[in-house]
């Protein structure tokens, strides 16, 4: 996921807060979510606004595909 804040620092502060809602969510189709990278801070280098991504790790249920 990527954000985009005023500067680095929020859109830091951002990610991390998006972040921590994903490592919380369960459902019936997501089983759990574990961190993955970042957040790493950057620049959009097309509208020079400060971003900052990261990536998590779900492991979803399975479903069982019958044969054709």
């Amino acid at each position: 996921m990527t954000v985009w804040h005023k500067d680095a620092d929020q859109a830091h502060d951002l990610a991390m807060l998006c972040q921590g809602l994903l490592l919380v969510h369960s459902g019936p189709v997501i089983r759990g979510v574990r961190p993955g990278t970042g957040p790493i801070a950057a620049l959009d280098p097309d509208s020079e606004v400060d971003l900052s991504t990261f990536t998590v790790l779900a492991n979803v249920r399975p479903t069982v595909v019958a044969p054709a």
